[in-house]
């Protein structure tokens, strides 16, 4: 293992440059002994380093449950301290990507998991079935002196599937009741163990006892992206084809706003100025058959757009090259656009917005 030195001591690259470009839709796995001189050297080893990912970049890791990758840390793309096995960790751009899918229709008689097939961008799905965690989780009994809420851990499915999660709630000394946040998927027959461990301040609390049942057996109860494929610059959301029974699911992507066009000026914005495009929604379609929000809304950290419009002589909104993208921030659809200004308009401006992805760099450095 390699550390930072004391004070008055730099920095040392080890021979590897510390900033990565991914297009949209390009991964990296990180490998802190790699050597750029020896292409394909180094794959696999280990080791600490310091990653600061690009505004439309994510690190990653990937669950050895479910398979996917999932994202680390907080939202502000901030410096964090890592260590990288030199396979599971990966910066990824998926701007422009579809990511995760709700399953709206969940079917029913499924014996083996459909094909799933997406109509555009090449990403690629994988259909789980159930049973899931039922949504409710029975408190056999709530135990005594507990102080703090204990954690609801709860038996994991065989690989391949998806875990679900809870929490408990305190009435007085007592566990209450357990509220199920993701139903998961893939459990085998039989009821899964809950286990209630104490929160590491709660010394008196013990011996609360709770159970959980399984639903949807022959459903498809979730549908993750093993690949996010290629950018979709079409404003479309891909469909996802089953490959045989009822189940749907509707593709929530990783998009940002790449251009716009005005469809109608406006006026009243003020002249030789600019105006501040974000945007709003969409909202999903349809509702979701299972409770999984971990594998589907949260896999997409929706994040406004900031773009600064121009406007024309007359108060109206306009294109030009003086047009600045700040942000084009994250979202899961086509959004609406939302314009504000410090002079109010006295007519409403219109912008057609197009969706796509990034070009994004990233700052890495060996520990």
């Amino acid at each position: 293992m390699r550390l930072f030195g004391g004070s008055g001591q730099p920095l040392n690259t080890y021979g590897q440059p510390n900033l990565v470009t991914l297009e949209a839709g390009e991964t990296y796995i990180f490998n802190s002994n790699a050597n750029p001189q020896q292409p394909g050297q180094g794959t696999g080893n280990a080791g600490w380093y310091i990653a600061k990912p690009g505004r439309y970049t994510a690190f990653q890791v990937q669950d050895p449950i479910t398979g996917i990758w999932r994202g680390i840390g907080d939202d502000t793309n901030g410096q964090r301290f890592s260590y990288s096995d030199g396979f599971n960790y990966r910066f990824a751009n998926q701007s422009g990507c579809a990511v995760a899918a709700t399953v709206t229709t969940a079917g029913s008689g499924y014996t083996s998991a459909p094909t799933v097939v997406a109509g555009a961008g090449s990403s690629v799905w994988k259909a789980i079935l159930g049973p899931c965690i039922s949504t409710t989780i029975t408190v056999a009994y709530g135990g005594t002196n507990y102080v703090y809420p204990p954690a609801v851990i709860i038996q994991p499915p065989p690989t391949g599937g998806v875990c679900a999660t809870a929490y408990s709630t305190l009435s007085g000394s007592v566990v209450s009741t357990i509220t199920v946040t993701n139903q998961g998927a893939g459990y085998s027959a039989g009821t899964p163990t809950v286990v209630l461990v104490n929160d590491p301040r709660d010394t008196t609390g013990a011996g609360a006892i709770a159970t959980a049942a399984l639903t949807g057996s022959g459903t498809v109860a979730a549908v993750i992206c093993t690949d996010h494929g290629n950018p979709i610059t079409s404003g479309t959301v891909p469909t996802l084809t089953f490959g045989s029974g009822s189940a749907a699911a509707t593709v929530l992507m990783n998009w940002g706003i790449s251009t716009y066009a005005v469809t109608t000026p406006g006026a009243g914005y003020g002249t030789s100025a600019f105006a501040i495009l974000t945007a709003a929604g969409p909202s999903l379609v349809g509702s979701p058959s299972y409770t999984n929000p971990d594998i589907q809304d949260n896999l997409v950290r929706v994040r406004n757009a900031n773009i600064w419009v121009p406007t024309n002589s007359s108060g109206g909104l306009t294109v030009s090259t003086s047009s600045v993208f700040v942000d084009g921030g994250v979202y899961r659809g086509v959004p609406s656009a939302i314009i504000s200004a410090a002079t109010p308009s006295t007519t409403t401006g219109v912008l057609a917005l197009t969706m796509g992805g990034f070009t994004d760099t990233s700052f890495i450095t060996p520990a």
